[in-house]
């Protein structure tokens, strides 16, 4: 079927005048955008925060090792990104593996490395800091320990935080061992 010039110029006139009604006449302005408002008025709130949120992942961590990897989940609520699922997959494999820790690791002499108070939540704030394992032993499934008699007991690390703008605190989002200076 061939359509006429003027059935074809009729058909274009109609689908443009319909097209033109879906156009709003005032685009509405764009709507401003969320910006990040830093959650700590000092470097040294930062640091508080920082250390308070540090002591809630060793004290989790510890409990969760010292009851043999049960409940690794637990984790999750302080952690988060890649770190939260690397260390929940630690700690599963710890429990599998029927490993337990017995004592507790602890941590001092946190330093503020960074607080980046603009520009956005990943990332807010990094510390450095000691983190003690002296009076921790790992065991086996017999209940032999792992820990070698040359360990390094005090490792120095370099730990990141995220700042979780639901629940208005800081998650870890990374450890690294740290060389310089040494604990």
């Amino acid at each position: 079927m061939r359509l006429s010039n003027l059935t074809r110029l009729s058909i274009g006139a109609l689908l443009v005048a319909s097209l033109s009604g879906c156009v709003p006449a005032d685009p509405a302005p764009p709507q401003p955008s969320a910006t990040f408002v830093a959650p700590y008025a000092s470097d040294e709130e930062a640091l508080a925060a920082a250390e308070a949120a540090y002591g809630e992942f060793v004290d989790v961590s510890n409990v969760i090792l010292n009851e043999g990897g049960a409940s690794p989940e637990r984790i999750e609520t302080i952690t988060t990104g890649d770190f939260a699922e690397r260390t929940l997959s630690s700690y599963k494999d710890f429990g599998a593996e029927g490993k337990k820790s017995v004592g507790n690791a602890t941590f001092d002499s946190a330093v503020l490395q960074r607080y980046s108070s603009g520009g956005g939540n990943v990332e807010i704030i990094t510390i450095y800091l000691c983190h003690d394992v002296s009076k921790v032993d790992l065991l086996d499934s017999n209940g032999d320990s792992l820990v070698k008699p040359d360990r390094q007991a005090r490792v120095r690390l370099e730990v990141t935080f995220d700042f979780d703008a639901v629940d208005q605190k800081l998650r870890l989002s990374e450890r690294d061992v740290w060389t310089d200076p040494t604990c």
